[in-house]
């Protein structure tokens, strides 16, 4: 006897009809929680500071029966998540969607009358759909980047040019304080900029005094007995977790930050669903935290939304409310949620316990995408293949011996991109043999804010070709 539909299978089957009745191209994602539709757009431009743009069409997924978010073509991603149950057609929805755009034109508006009060001559941007600045005293491509008026990004290259930074958040400048003039605004990204190189130095220091004790381990094993293949046997640092926090109640709460920053944890912000998204599409967290009131959508759609993310398998997510609702309760536990807490009262005893969700064994958190790739393991000659890479570590075929929680730098080419990413990685497994290797299981434990995006945007390419051949 078949097993009866569950609700997401119906609301997906509701919704397969529900597009495919207008004409347009359906697939459903890997995680079959959701769909991907594409939608031709018509021929009027879209309207931007910079002139007329056209987009040919957009992709978007579903997050429920009612709400969508767009994912292609980039200028899009911006945009929050819009709700179409009303939309009886194709073009209705396309009517929503510009409207959403003429806002987002509004809100940069905006926050470039702001920088031009503070003398800033801003342009805009249309790959990122945001506001572009040059850094001052540098180079005409260091450019800082504004999505809104409460934050900025700064370049990579620049004055941060070849610094290792432990991720993009690093780069992203809160811009809450009182800002004057262009000067003030300098003088809080020059200081800003001054921490993360003080920072870089510090990791640096660790890493030079990190190798001479694995030069040290080599000279020993090389007294003691015969060559190894091994590589670093340096025990890996403690890792610490990365947490979004997503709210301006979470963002607020001084006693939760502080507990988290003493237990190890790193911090992601954004203060709603789009910002958080946005986070999601470039960095890779542990874990999110969310406040359950998020102004126009709320947690339960901030668990779905992550869902619709590529690569994004089943990412914990904490929801937090001031009092307890039991109908938001049942949306959190029927949506997914790791989590519905109250307060939290005890912010010391809730990061604990989030610590034990983070280290809880057998949760897979992210897609795997199978293949063979090209990689190596600096230091050893070993031969070493990627058989499978995802955005929370990789797999590594080899016959490399080497103690469980050693840290290992590690490249491995994306010949898609022309290009190479490295990382330190954490051996969190070994097994006797996967296709025709025994091999290694390693968590990525440091990767720079660049080869981060690299990596993202290739397994998103990964993800299109797997929906495109249904695989």
């Amino acid at each position: 006897m078949p097993a009866p539909e569950t609700q997401q299978e119906r609301t997906l089957a509701f919704l397969r009809k529900r597009y495919g009745d207008m004409g347009l191209a359906v697939r459903a994602m890997a995680d079959e929680r959701s769909l991907l539709v594409s939608l031709p757009l018509g021929p009027a431009p879209f309207e931007s500071p910079a002139g007329p743009i056209t987009f040919p069409r957009v992709v978007f997924a579903t997050i429920d029966a009612g709400r969508i978010k767009c994912l292609r073509p980039r200028p899009l991603f911006g945009l929050p998540i819009l709700d179409v149950r009303d939309a009886a057609d194709a073009p209705s929805i396309e009517a929503v969607l510009r409207a959403a755009w003429r806002e987002r034109v509004r809100q940069l508006g905006d926050a470039a009358r702001w920088l031009a009060s503070l003398s800033i001559d801003a342009e805009w941007a249309p790959g990122e759909a945001s506001l572009a600045f040059p850094l001052p005293g540098e180079s005409p491509d260091a450019r800082i980047h504004l999505n809104d008026r409460h934050e900025a990004v700064l370049p990579s290259c620049g004055p941060l040019s070849g610094l290792p930074l432990a991720d993009r958040e690093e780069r992203v400048v809160r811009l809450d304080r009182a800002l004057e003039s262009g000067a003030d605004l300098e003088c809080h990204l020059a200081a800003h900029i001054d921490g993360l190189r003080r920072t870089a130095q510090k990791r640096e220091a660790e890493d030079r005094t990190r190798g001479l004790r694995d030069q040290e381990d080599d000279a020993s094993a090389r007294r003691h007995g015969p060559p190894r293949v091994r590589a670093h046997a340096a025990r890996a640092p403690r890792h610490r977790p990365r947490v979004l926090l997503v709210g301006t109640k979470v963002l607020e709460n001084a006693d939760l930050r502080d507990a988290l920053d003493r237990q190890g944890f790193r911090l992601a912000t954004a203060r709603s669903e789009t910002e958080a998204l946005m986070r999601l599409a470039r960095t890779t967290p542990d874990l999110v935290v969310s406040e359950y009131a998020l102004g126009r959508s709320d947690g339960a759609s901030l668990v779905a939304a992550t869902r619709a993310v590529a690569g994004i398998e089943g990412i914990p997510v904490v929801l937090l409310d001031d009092v307890r609702h039991e109908a938001r309760r049942e949306a959190a536990r029927a949506i997914g949620a790791a989590g519905y807490v109250v307060g939290p009262r005890d912010p010391n005893r809730f990061v604990a316990r989030l610590g034990k969700l983070v280290a809880a064994p057998g949760q897979r958190r992210f897609t795997r995408y199978a293949g063979r790739f090209d990689a190596r393991l600096l230091g050893v000659t070993a031969p070493c293949i990627a058989t499978e890479v995802g955005r929370g570590g990789v797999f590594l075929a080899t016959d490399v011996d080497v103690d469980l929680n050693s840290a290992m730098r590690c490249e491995i080419a994306l010949p898609e991109l022309g290009r190479q990413v490295g990382f330190d990685g954490e051996v969190l497994y070994r097994a006797e043999s996967q296709g025709a290797f025994p091999g290694l299981g390693l968590r990525f434990a440091n990767i720079s804010a660049e080869d981060e995006e690299a990596l993202i945007r290739w397994l998103d390419r990964r993800e299109r070709d797997r929906n495109a051949t249904g695989r």
